[in-house]
């Protein structure tokens, strides 16, 4: 067929230019030091809150890392005597500041670790997850997959994620104009250039596999999944995000906030999300809040 043909060409050529990606400069840029938004809670493993006993743990989305994303988030927990701890998960292997990169199944192993060692460290009986995007995936995928995880988990809180499968604004579609065998060249090709995790949400990937085979059971048994999605969200709609499962809430920013036109990536900075997610980790889910009416990153 000339479009599998065209296909294997195209993949060919991206073949070729991942043998360049060694030249490149993939230094961390300066400026973002000097960024006042960058920078993110150190993580203190002897810190401890009577009112919020559970240490929180935050997962950024692609190509993101601890120092951005959820970041302002994590300093905003703070204030509010939260103890809060991150990492960088999935990063990269020549450029170790971009995270979440990586296959996710093997970046869902690090976490796991991770939570083991803010449990271990703090002495704490359980742990709040908040992650944004591919970080939200994980909050659900980490305690369904990894053994040992859920039962120390309390409240899973995910924000705007693609549980069933990322479309990339249509773009996944596409990949399937040759059937299976164009989806699994480009499957190829997303992994060459190293980022096996924007393959692993999409439609087919590892991750959405896993989910599709575990269907009616996602949520694990003690955990209190809260979703938080943006009917103004253009990259991962509502309904890619959705659990209906029981231990699952589903939250549109909009039935709170109706004049908060938040997107996708403004998830992680917008205030109403935030007062969301207190209320999602208090259970106190009628505290009132001020809502946001900024932020409308829509991609």
């Amino acid at each position: 067929m000339p479009s599998i043909s065209r296909a294997i060409k195209g993949v060919a050529t991206v073949l070729a230019l991942s043998s360049q990606v060694s030249a490149i400069d993939w230094s961390l840029p300066s400026d973002l030091l000097k960024n006042p938004l960058y920078g993110a809670v150190d993580n203190d493993f002897d810190c401890r809150s009577d009112n919020h006993p559970n240490p929180v743990i935050m997962l950024h989305g692609l190509s993101a890392n601890r120092e951005v994303d959820l970041n302002t988030l994590g300093w905003n927990l703070t204030d509010g005597g939260y103890c809060v701890f991150s990492m960088t998960y999935g990063a990269h292997t020549l450029a170790p500041w971009i995270g979440g990169l990586k296959s996710m199944r093997e970046s869902a192993k690090e976490i796991a670790s991770f939570i083991t060692e803010v449990k271990t460290k703090t002495g704490a009986n359980k742990v709040d997850l908040i992650g944004h995007s591919e970080g939200g995936v994980m909050a659900i995928y980490v305690p369904m997959t990894q053994s040992g995880i859920a039962e120390i988990v309390d409240h899973n809180i995910a924000l705007g994620p693609a549980i069933h499968g990322a479309k990339y604004f249509g773009f996944t579609d596409l990949l399937y104009f040759g059937g299976d065998v164009t989806r699994n060249l480009a499957s190829l090709a997303l992994k060459v250039l190293g980022c096996a995790a924007c393959d692993d949400m999409a439609t087919d990937g590892d991750v959405y596999d896993d989910f599709k085979a575990n269907a009616g059971k996602i949520i694990q048994a003690g955990n209190k999944a809260s979703i938080i999605m943006s009917s103004a969200d253009t990259l991962v709609a509502p309904e890619t995000s959705r659990i209906e499962e029981a231990g699952a809430r589903n939250i549109i920013v909009q039935d709170t906030c109706p004049d908060d036109a938040v997107g996708h990536a403004g998830l992680a900075w917008d205030k109403s999300v935030w007062g969301l997610v207190v209320n999602e980790l208090t259970e106190d889910y009628d505290r009132k809040f001020e809502c946001s009416q900024g932020l409308v990153f829509r991609k």
